[in-house]
């Protein structure tokens, strides 16, 4: 199909394949090398700001530990910390209005550089409390309402110097908004005399996840040692997807890092960074496809820059050639005016002067050597009809050896001799075989056949001296194979094989047929081959399958017209002529091998596939 096309429409196809595929390569390096460069940047820019999202967090703690730092270094807190009684049953601060008001101006001095964010709640070992706060919600608790929570008793006695405490509901607040707090012990080298808590409202850290440039809260979750969720600002979608499982198996062993995971059939890219004022880990989360989707556009612009870029390419492309090839159209209008008669090219029909018309010249050329091919092809066709004469000629003598033969064979019989009748008969086939020029290819078949008439004539000639074995399978015997394939093998065993030793002579013939696998054997005990000369035969069959027609012509030049395998001089119509036949006739589905047999003697095999 290809080579029915303009020759303008080859050159356009041919660019355009090289032009498609360079560009693809080009664009696909571009894409996977842009790919890579904006997943990097993209990456690390989600990784900057969890990290700066954590220095921010860290910053808020250390804000509220400088602060609880401030209360439990004041010596006039401390003193009045000291002072309190414990067989007091009213609460310190609203008994002593005077001292909560100093209290109150001390704790107001730590925070004069900046307003109050939250809660500065200050508890005695009693249970007296006095609180300071940006809200006028500060719970009226006795000392026996404050003894009374579950943690009092902790927070005295713990052994930590701070600790914070994740988003809680405010127990010092009426309103019970939710809040992010520190407790420090107040304590000298000795004694504890109660304890601070700085408590910073959750809209404080809201805050701190708030992204400006896009308006939006950011999916942040805060987990504590244990993965619980101590602080969650995810959307609704994410929040339902990310369980305690997918918590537990997230790889959080780095101080920063991320990963990919799925939450629950949900794919999300996962950036982490741990606090360093508390054993807390601050996460964003983002789902795959909305932090993918700059590398989607990548992709979309890639293709759609790829195909405008091609299209443009193609337009050129085409004009381009469409001019280069137009004096070739002109050329092949010129053509269509040759005149059949003279043989010649009408020049006045070219109208174009640059080089094409070099083709115009060539072109007479070819037609001048046309002529002379014209007069050799006709010598050529007298040369045949003589070689014609020859070859009818030469039919005449075989069919006089068969009329020869024919008086022998009558003679032998009516002399009561019937082994020169039946040599006589055996020839005679032998000869018809060989002679029939209407095919070049046979069967096994007849090969095998005519194998038997030439063992028949040297059963007659060594009589008593011969043992043959034919093991010849009937499923061989449709197999193709060159004419004179099988009887020169056998005759090598006669001329070389068996010259030299004592008989009794042995040769064995055998046809095997394996699926789709037929093999050919024919072995004789025989002198055999010495290891130089078997090795120079395989090297030979080697060279004949690589090119048998080169191969057989050396032989020809280097051993004369018969062209045998270098076993024997005069080995008759030559292993290499049986070889190469075989070569041709089946390709690579036929293998010709040379072996010494084991007990003494050749075996030459022939497999191939049918």
């Amino acid at each position: 199909m290809f080579g029915s096309l303009r020759y303008q429409t080859k050159i356009f196809l041919t660019l355009s394949v090289f032009l498609f595929a360079v560009l693809t390569i080009v664009n696909v390096i571009h894409y996977f090398r842009n790919e890579s460069l904006i997943e990097n940047d993209m990456a690390q820019n989600k990784q900057q700001t969890t990290i700066k999202l954590q220095e921010q967090v860290d910053d808020m703690l250390e804000e509220m530990d400088k602060l609880s730092i401030s209360v439990n270094a004041s010596d006039s807190i401390m003193g009045v910390l000291r002072g309190i009684a414990s067989n007091s049953g009213e609460n310190y601060f609203t008994a002593h209005p005077e001292t909560s008001a100093e209290v109150r101006n001390t704790l107001l001095s730590f925070t004069s550089l900046q307003p109050l964010k939250g809660r500065i709640s200050i508890v005695s070992r009693f249970g007296d409390y006095l609180g300071l706060s940006n809200k006028m919600d500060n719970v009226k608790a006795d000392k026996f309402q404050v003894r009374a929570m579950p943690t009092f008793r902790e927070y005295l006695g713990m052994e930590d110097y701070k600790r914070f405490l994740p988003p809680h509901p405010d127990p010092w607040s009426e309103s019970g908004d939710r809040v992010v707090s520190i407790v420090r012990p107040l304590r000298d080298n000795y004694n504890v005399y109660g304890y601070v808590e700085i408590s910073y409202s959750v809209k404080e850290l809201e805050n701190l996840f708030f992204f400006r440039n896009d308006l939006s809260f950011g999916n942040v979750l805060i987990l504590g040692h244990d993965r619980s969720v101590l602080f969650s600002s995810l959307s609704p979608a994410i929040a339902s997807n990310v369980e305690e499982n997918d918590r537990l198996k997230m790889p959080l062993d780095e101080e920063f890092g991320h990963f990919r995971m799925q939450f629950s059939g949900s794919d999300e890219m996962v950036f982490y960074s741990k606090l360093t004022a508390a054993d807390w880990t601050v996460l964003l989360i983002e789902d795959v496809s909305v932090y993918r989707r700059p590398i989607a556009y990548l992709r979309y612009s890639s293709v759609t820059i790829f195909l405008a870029v091609m299209a443009v390419l193609l337009l050129a492309l085409y004009l381009y050639t469409s001019r280069v090839t137009r004096p070739l159209r002109r050329l092949k209008d010129s053509l269509a005016n040759v005149d059949l008669a003279k043989l010649e090219l009408l020049p006045s029909k070219l109208r174009t002067r640059n080089e094409i018309t070099l083709l115009g010249v060539a072109f007479q050329g070819l037609l001048d050597e046309l002529k002379r091919t014209m007069r050799q092809e006709e010598m050529a066709k007298q040369r045949e009809m003589v070689a014609q004469m020859n070859a009818l000629q030469a039919q005449v003598n075989p069919h006089f050896l068969h009329n020869t033969l024919t008086v022998i064979a009558a003679y032998g019989k009516s002399s009561s001799n019937p082994k020169v009748v039946e040599m006589c008969i055996a020839l005679s086939d032998m000869l018809r075989y060989t002679m029939k020029f209407d095919r070049k290819d046979s069967t096994v078949g007849a090969e095998i056949e005519h194998v038997e008439q030439y063992l028949t004539l040297m059963r007659s000639k060594y009589e008593g001296f011969l043992e043959i074995e034919m093991n010849i399978d009937p499923a061989i015997a449709p197999v193709p194979i060159p004419r004179l394939s099988l009887q020169p093998l056998v005759e090598n065993a006669f001329q070389h094989g068996f010259a030299g030793i004592d008989p009794p002579w042995k040769l064995a013939v055998s046809g095997t047929v394996s699926g789709d696998t037929w093999t050919i054997s024919i072995a004789d005990n025989g002198i055999g081959l010495s290891p130089e000369l078997l090795e120079k035969v395989r090297q030979q069959i080697g060279r004949l399958r690589d090119d048998p027609g080169a191969e057989t012509d050396r032989l020809v030049e280097e051993e004369g017209a018969a062209g045998g395998l270098p076993i024997r001089e005069g080995n008759g119509i030559g292993l290499a002529n049986v070889v190469a036949r075989l070569i041709l006739f089946y390709g690579e589905a036929v293998e010709v091998r040379v072996d010494q047999a084991p007990a003494g003697g050749a075996v030459f095999t022939i497999m191939g596939r049918r």
